[in-house]
């Protein structure tokens, strides 16, 4: 009997500095000092082998210090624990994108939208994954169905603009761009994306007028410093109309 209470004890000792342990690697992680939340991360695995959360948030910790092969090493033996765990996969998938490894992103992100289809986040991490792989139709196709499903989700629209600039297919980038500003006027970017757009398709008023709608925007960041330089170079050479005229004359 008092062998028995020991023990009791003794595991209930134990459970509360597990969860001490992974409380206070939590508040690391969430306050971003990586290298300070792996060893109670890892000093609450030696205490308790199956607590899944506690791979998750090493992997996590690994992620932060970019050390993306250990982090893909904690949610790989978090999988052997729980294969049906939407956040292992969707991690995994983000790791794999960061080490360079799309193809081995792509079937992550798949299990994990399986696991939970209403994650648009995971559905944007496969797109992006397909582009990787250059694969845009597969992208195009996945960013159409999100926006279907949530037709106001602007990140979608920004990844779709974005993947039709790399494609060099502004005019249908500026479409896009346009239908942001629809959504919210007020969406600076989308601005800059349709002064660009407009600038590489030559027209030049159309790209100077979003150009002055950034900035004034965002006045003093470093993207309108060189945005007012490229709209002296466009009026700099602009043909002097009164000179041609007297010309013609």
């Amino acid at each position: 009997m008092t062998n028995n209470l020991l023990n009791k004890n003794e595991a209930l000792k134990n459970t509360d500095f597990h969860k001490n342990l992974h409380t206070k690697a939590e508040k690391f992680l969430k306050q971003k000092q990586y290298k300070s939340a792996v060893v109670p991360y890892l000093n609450s695995m030696l205490l308790n082998k199956k607590n899944i959360k506690t791979y998750i948030g090493i992997s996590k910790a690994y992620k932060g210090l970019k050390e993306y092969d250990k982090a893909v090493k904690y949610l790989l033996m978090a999988m052997e624990l729980n294969d049906a765990n939407f956040e292992v996969y969707y991690e995994l998938g983000i790791n794999y994108l960061l080490c360079a490894k799309p193809y081995l992103a792509v079937d992550c992100f798949k299990k994990a939208i399986k696991l939970n289809p209403k994650n648009l986040n995971a559905q944007i991490q496969l797109a992006i994954a397909h582009e990787l792989l250059d694969e845009p139709e597969m992208s195009l196709m996945i960013y159409d169905k999100i926006i279907e499903e949530k037709p106001e989700f602007i990140l979608c629209y920004n990844h779709k603009a974005g993947l039709y600039m790399q494609l060099n297919q502004f005019e249908e980038a500026a479409r896009v761009f346009k239908q942001i500003l629809k959504i919210d006027p007020g969406y600076f970017r989308a601005n800059l994306g349709l002064g660009i757009c407009f600038d590489k398709l030559k027209r030049q008023h159309f790209a100077v007028r979003y150009y002055k709608k950034y900035i004034a925007k965002k006045p003093n960041s470093d993207t309108t410093r060189a945005l007012v330089g490229r709209i002296v170079e466009i009026y700099s050479k602009k043909p002097d109309t009164k000179r041609r005229l007297r010309v013609v004359s």
